[in-house]
């Protein structure tokens, strides 16, 4: 479902059709359980940046610029502020639980949040690592296909 969501995304650019997988993992899997892969999967693109570029990134100043880049609605800073600490913890070896941001934020919250957390992870990673998103998501995915 990661990958398929995932390059369905960035790689042929149909949002819609990986929102649309996505949700077909939801309904296989659930949500609390598709909501722990794509934090992991940010997660990992976090661990690569630091590994390459020993960046450290203010949450705040990132979410404000994201904002003013119209990356992200302004109604939706706090959802990516909570979902991009948590990925950052799961980076730094501390998962929080997903079930009670679950139990907090409700399904579509959770899910939407961590989606959004997750192509934020890989933009802000790629670009602080000067290479593509592409080159960034098969790094990731290739975590996932060896588990």
């Amino acid at each position: 479902m990661l990958r398929e969501a995932l390059e369905r995304q960035i790689l042929d650019e149909e949002p819609e059709k990986a929102a649309a997988t996505v949700g077909t993992g939801v309904a296989a899997h659930g949500s609390v359980a598709v909501a722990n892969v794509l934090l992991d999967a940010a997660a990992v693109a976090f661990r690569r940046m630091v590994v390459a570029t020993d960046e450290v990134y203010d949450l705040a100043a990132l979410v404000t610029q994201l904002a003013l880049d119209g990356a992200v609605p302004a109604h939706r800073l706090e959802l990516l502020t909570e979902i991009l600490t948590s990925a950052a913890a799961t980076a730094g070896g501390i998962r929080p639980p997903v079930d009670a941001m679950h139990a907090r934020l409700g399904e579509q919250d959770l899910l939407f949040g961590a989606w959004l957390g997750l192509l934020t992870a890989l933009r802000v990673s790629s670009l602080a690592m000067e290479i593509t998103e592409t080159e960034l998501l098969e790094d990731v995915l290739l975590v996932f296909d060896t588990e």
